[in-house]
């Protein structure tokens, strides 16, 4: 399983993700992100939904929706940190929030990239046989 290229991908995008669902509950933190993070339960969601992809292994059109949905949900992320960021909040955590995003939808984008590519080497090895 973790072998494959896009299973250490979303590896990564766990770690991250979770990285900053333990740094926004952190009380000094919080203090900060209180009225963001609970406004914005899709921040929530993704280490959850990143862990089942990279369980789906086996099942890759639904590994790749799943991939597909988790770059959506990032890239509403991106958005809100930007706003964020552009209204003149620049603390720490927000800017961080909005490179880890931006980073996730990069790892997540190159591994829909590598399912989508395996899923073809099997249509193409099953029309041989």
């Amino acid at each position: 399983m973790i072998q494959r290229i896009q299973s250490l991908y979303l590896f990564v995008v766990i770690l991250l993700s979770s990285l900053m669902l333990y740094l926004s509950l952190v009380p000094s933190f919080g203090m900060e992100l209180n009225s963001w993070f609970y406004a914005n339960y899709g921040f929530y969601s993704i280490p959850p939904l990143a862990t089942i992809c990279l369980f789906f292994y086996s099942k890759r059109k639904i590994q790749s929706i799943l991939c597909f949905v988790l770059i959506l949900l990032n890239l509403i992320v991106v958005q809100i940190c930007g706003l964020k960021a552009f209204e003149g909040n620049t603390h720490t955590i927000i800017l961080l929030a909005f490179v880890a995003s931006i980073v996730e939808c990069i790892l997540l984008f190159l591994a829909r990239r590598a399912i989508d590519k395996d899923e073809k080497l099997v249509r193409s090895i099953d029309r041989i046989r």
